[in-house]
């Protein structure tokens, strides 16, 4: 393998962007567009209230249908890979009105965020965008990003001067969303004042819930919103309804019972709650109601009685020990005693600057925002599943120099060697930053010569090598993929045992043969392997006498179930000497 420096001069010249995650909208928008996706079936999980689950492991699938709807199916799609789940129960509870459906994720699902698309009788097809984390492990050792105000997509309002053409407020948070990319944190807390009015949906087509719900879909982690003034409690001196706002929120972001919730659900806010690596984690819906709607259900203050009941009752029955985060907009009155409640870490924004001190027995934080071109982060790290360490807060920077991802080599699929360049110029160390890089196929499998190659993700002629590296704090790290130069045939062992041609059909729908020379008398272990080198199957174990033998594999792993399309290894042995053989098989 090849390992180099990389020169200032190529530095310049090198790619800045990874070659992965949806396209951006151009800066110069047409805001006359058409409405984007919103919640109609599927209303948990959802791209502001996600899942993150493990291969192997169910999650529950909230879903508003008809009592009488049947053969309930789902799926996790990222581009044109698509991993059918096993729905292994689904029940329409009369008290909630809707159902809950319980679909386990394959145990071979590569770690990605997919989008959900669930079908069902009547004509039911849903898909909710990057709603599903797969995450291969989750342990107690992690850490997390909040970031605060991003007031999409402009902070002008609708009659200022320039608020038509405005994308300022856009180009902060996509500087965020490139850093939040490389760190790779485990999830972001987006703590309210996501939009900056939340009337402005419909309101002369300025598509302010479309625009930012786009937007949130270019992170390659899973976000978790809640709700601040300015996305639903309303401004007196707007045009719309009052209303307006809220009633948006749950079309895009929130859950359309709330206007009028079940028995099962008697909370009309959006609040709830999720269990990651040990830690409680709290998101709480937080306004004044300015526009004063439906007063006497919402009243006036931060939280209203029935939430306040509901978080008491939420913490009480959170696992034993586990740290509890609270995460919300503002408390407006003080509602909220940390100790007496049992709540370890509260993180909040709207007051546009950064207040507490993280070496508080209870840390009680606000953030500096996003937007204004402060681009501020705060990374949260937990440690053992049970200690909560906030950092200080840090920011992108207003040229996005404070962290950035560089390529010597075009990252598209075409170099089968690349070196990346991670430049860490914040005071933090990020542990689990992540580069993907995209190569050919035919030159698999690689290696990493620095950081942990822990997947890699087949897609026609590229390969997608997932390399995870700990980018130290203030300072450059490099980690060069290539081919593997220790795969193939060991050149000192080869007299013993050789291979008679090559693996035949190849590529494969149903079956590939191989054939190998046994020089001498031996126990021979013949397995196929995927580009990790985890072992897929096991063909062969035992004695055989010197000679010609054939191998079949008839393109299934272990259990019986038929391996995914890609790339493929066959892998003999016979002592100290050993051979391998590519096989692609396709479905």
């Amino acid at each position: 393998m090849r390992q180099h420096a990389l020169p200032a001069y190529l530095l310049v010249a090198c790619l800045l962007a990874p070659a992965y995650g949806p396209a951006r909208e151009p800066a110069s928008d047409d805001w006359n567009r058409a409405i984007g996706d919103t919640l109609t079936v599927v209303m948990r999980p959802i791209l502001s209230v996600p899942q993150v689950v493990v291969p192997g492991q169910s999650f529950t699938i909230e879903a508003e249908a008809d009592p009488s709807t049947s053969g309930w199916a789902a799926e996790l799609q990222r581009g044109s890979a698509a991993h059918a789940l096993t729905v292994e129960s689904s029940t329409y509870s009369s008290a909630h009105e809707r159902w809950f459906i319980s679909a386990a994720v394959p145990a071979d699902v590569p770690e990605e965020l997919y989008d959900l698309e669930v079908t069902a009788s009547g004509g039911i097809e849903d898909v909710t965008a990057n709603s599903v984390m797969v995450r291969l492990s989750i342990t107690g050792d992690f850490y997390f990003v909040q970031i605060t105000d991003t007031h999409l997509p402009t902070h002008k309002y609708y009659y200022q001067s320039g608020a038509d053409t405005d994308t300022t407020e856009m180009d902060d948070l996509r500087a965020v969303i490139d850093d939040i990319n490389i760190m790779n944190p485990a999830f972001v807390l987006l703590t309210g004042d996501v939009i900056n009015e939340g009337e402005l949906e419909d309101f002369l087509d300025k598509r302010y819930f479309t625009r930012t719900k786009r937007i949130l879909q270019e992170l390659r982690v899973p976000v978790y919103l809640t709700a601040g003034n300015h996305d639903v409690g309303g401004w007196n001196d707007t045009p719309p309804p009052d209303g307006t706002a809220r009633r948006n929120w749950w079309r895009f972001f929130g859950w359309r019972y709330l206007y009028d919730p079940p028995a099962g659900d008697p909370v009309y806010t959006q609040n709830y709650s999720f269990d990651y690596g040990g830690a409680h984690f709290v998101g709480l819906e937080a306004y004044n109601n300015y526009d004063r709607w439906r007063e006497e259900i919402y009243g006036e203050d931060s939280f209203t009685n029935t939430q306040l009941q509901w978080l008491a009752a939420d913490i009480s029955s959170a696992p034993p020990g586990a740290p509890v985060v609270a995460f919300y907009h503002h408390d407006f009155q003080d509602q909220l005693d940390l100790g007496d409640l049992g709540i370890d870490c509260t993180l909040w924004g709207h007051v546009h600057y950064t207040s507490g001190s993280v070496n508080a027995p209870r840390p009680d934080l606000s953030l500096e925002t996003v937007c204004d071109g402060e681009r501020a982060m705060r990374v949260v790290r937990i440690v053992g599943g049970t200690d909560v360490h906030p950092s200080e807060p840090i920011d992108a920077g207003y040229d996005g120099s404070r962290l950035r991802l560089l390529f010597d080599e075009p990252n598209d699929g075409t170099s089968e060697e690349i070196t990346a360049s991670i430049v860490n110029n914040q005071g933090e160390t990020f542990e689990h930053a992540l580069v993907v890089f995209n190569v050919p196929a035919a030159s698999a499998p690689y290696e990493a010569d620095r950081g942990e190659l822990f997947q890699t993700v087949v897609d026609g002629d590229v390969v997608s090598c997932y390399v995870r590296v700990s980018a130290a704090a203030g300072s450059t790290t490099e980690v060069t993929i290539s081919p593997d130069a220790a795969s193939g045939v060991d050149t000192g062992a080869a007299p013993a045992l050789a291979l008679v041609g090559h693996a035949r059909p190849n590529p494969s729908r149903a079956q590939a043969s191989l054939c190998f020379e046994l020089r001498t008398p031996g126990v021979v272990h013949a397995e196929i392997v995927d580009l990790t080198g985890r072992v897929v199957r096991v063909l062969r174990h035992g004695a055989a006498p010197a000679g010609t033998h054939d191998i079949d594999w008839d393109l299934k792993d272990e259990r019986g179930t038929r391996v995914a399309s890609g790339v493929y290894f066959c892998r003999i042995s016979s002592g100290d000497a050993h051979v391998t053989d590519k096989i692609v098989a396709l479905r």
